[in-house]
């Protein structure tokens, strides 16, 4: 694969052609989604909910953020690109694993 197509793009460098479009968000969001082989979204997840969880100890409160972390992220247009299938997936299954723990909390305690 030649160096100028490796983002995708005809630009040398990751997020060039959103800079120049004037979308800083964008830019940035693709320059960090190829740095991490486009797991960043999930990366993130992963970071929020764990210091969510270090600092409240409230698994309800993970598992509703968690949605809508979710949900605005998979309905979101501001990025313009799209979501590696295997994430989400994992970040479903993250979630299913809270719901899991609710229930189990719930019904137990």
């Amino acid at each position: 694969m030649p160096y100028n197509t490796v983002c995708g793009n005809s630009s040398a460098v990751c997020g060039w052609s959103e800079l120049l479009d004037a979308n800083v968000i964008g830019a940035a969001f693709t320059m960090y989604d190829h740095a991490f082989i486009g797991m960043a979204v999930f990366l993130l997840f992963i970071v929020y909910q764990f210091m969510l969880w270090v600092k409240t100890q409230n698994l309800t409160l993970c598992w509703v953020t968690g949605i809508f972390f979710v949900a605005l992220f998979l309905t979101s247009q501001v990025i313009g690109t799209v979501i590696r299938p295997l994430a989400t997936q994992m970040i479903f299954v993250i979630l299913a694993f809270e719901l899991a723990g609710i229930f189990f909390l719930w019904i137990w305690k």
